[in-house]
């Protein structure tokens, strides 16, 4: 009984060793680990703060503030009003597919449909 539970061990050593061999990004110590993910992060922060112009910014905040009140103008059945703060949402940021889709459902609504 000894020596079955002892192969059962030493066989399950053995199939972990080669499972973790076989990991295509096995780490050899945690200090590779930890490098690998920091420079990872640095390089996302830095696309991140190339994104994020000022007038990136501006831009966003009036496409939220004309989509903001389309919906508000949309909820309150004013369709010529929703329509026009979606179009203006559309023009900053030409094929959004939010704005569109918004268009779209006020003109079904204008249309009577």
């Amino acid at each position: 009984m000894k020596k079955l539970l002892l192969l059962t061990f030493a066989s399950s050593l053995l199939f972990c060793d080669v499972a973790r061999a076989a990991q295509p990004h096995s780490y050899t110590d945690m200090q590779n680990r930890d490098t690998f993910i920091a420079q990872n992060q640095n390089v996302n922060a830095s696309e991140d703060k190339l994104k994020a112009t000022p007038a990136k910014i501006a831009i966003a905040k009036k496409y939220d503030a004309f989509m903001k009140a389309g919906y508000a103008a949309y909820n309150k059945k004013d369709y010529k009003t929703a329509l026009s703060n979606f179009q203006s949402a559309l023009d900053l940021r030409p094929k959004n597919v939010y704005a569109t889709k918004a268009i779209q459902n006020t003109e079904k609504r204008l249309a009577g449909k």
